[in-house]
């Protein structure tokens, strides 16, 4: 080889010192991102050293989220204003990558933790419970609303918390009006998510702080009216009544089971004492 050509690398050699493959290379030369040096009379490409530094810049671009195309634009028009914006923008783009994974893992953690729950969970049992104020990003629903339509607004739901960056936990809930409990109509107002913090906005809503009454219903959701009847009667002869919403979260579902038989979920609904009632309207 010349002393001209020895100025350069091989192919093979300057595959092997950038660390990728001559598959790359070649794939580089055809879409004109990184073009050899000179090519010889027989076909051979030859790189110069500082064609490492242009590589190392697709390299680093490409791991930032920038497709080919993108970096070559960059280098046909390369300067500092430029790559400052295209650094910013990628930065901007691992970062949204970043909350998405965060919302995913907090996801993971919710469905793991209510799915143990609820292997340990005794069905059919109402009680009473104090719960703190809790914050919901809810989506509405429609009484006559069919399994499809039910199905393409859990989408919508999901779409949007995603799209508006929603802390949420993993398990889907659904909200049942106050009204409607009581006159019997159990399909849900909302579909829901539970926020990780308080927050203000379109589609939240706060589940108060307070006394509510809690079972744990373990079928199909078609067999869910007979579990609010029970929770009815307790309510009842706790001599208490209704005074709020009805929340119910899945805490076994498809995600867990096959079998709609073995689905558990948590329903609990806002009550208060009669009594408390009749002294405020007194005061």
């Amino acid at each position: 080889m010349s002393d001209h050509h020895s100025q350069y690398l091989t192919t093979s050699e300057f595959a092997r010192t950038c660390g990728v493959t001559k598959h790359t290379l070649f794939h580089y030369d055809e879409i004109g991102l990184l073009k050899p040096e000179f090519t010889n009379s027989k076909g051979y490409r030859y790189y110069s050293i500082q064609q490492c530094y242009v590589l190392d810049i697709i390299n680093v671009l490409k791991r930032a989220g920038s497709s080919l195309q993108e970096i070559k634009g960059f280098i046909q028009n390369q300067n500092t204003p430029v790559l400052i914006k295209l650094l910013k923008e990628k930065l901007h783009d691992l970062e949204v990558e970043q909350n998405k994974i965060k919302r995913m893992q907090s996801f993971l953690r919710g469905a793991i933790e209510m799915t143990e729950l609820a292997k340990e969970t005794m069905y059919d049992i109402p009680s009473l419970e104090e719960y703190e104020e809790e914050y919901f990003i809810t989506t509405p629903l429609e009484q006559g609303d069919g399994d499809r339509e039910f199905a393409h607004k859990l989408n919508e739901h999901r779409e949007y918390c995603e799209r508006h960056f929603m802390d949420c936990e993993g398990p889907i809930w659904t909200i049942l009006a106050k009204d409607s409990f009581e006159s019997c109509d159990y399909y849900p107002d909302y579909i829901a998510n539970k926020l990780r913090a308080p927050f203000q906005g379109e589609r939240i809503m706060v589940k108060p702080k307070g006394l509510y009454a809690v079972i744990h219903h373990k079928g199909s959701y078609e067999t869910m009216p007979e579990t609010y009847s029970l929770l009815k009667t307790y309510i009842a002869s706790k001599d208490m009544q209704v005074c709020g919403n009805t929340y119910a979260v899945d805490m076994l579902s498809y995600f867990a089971e096959k079998n709609p038989d073995d689905y558990v979920l948590r329903i609990s609904v806002e009550c208060h004492k009669q009594c408390n009632q009749v002294v405020m309207k007194q005061l």
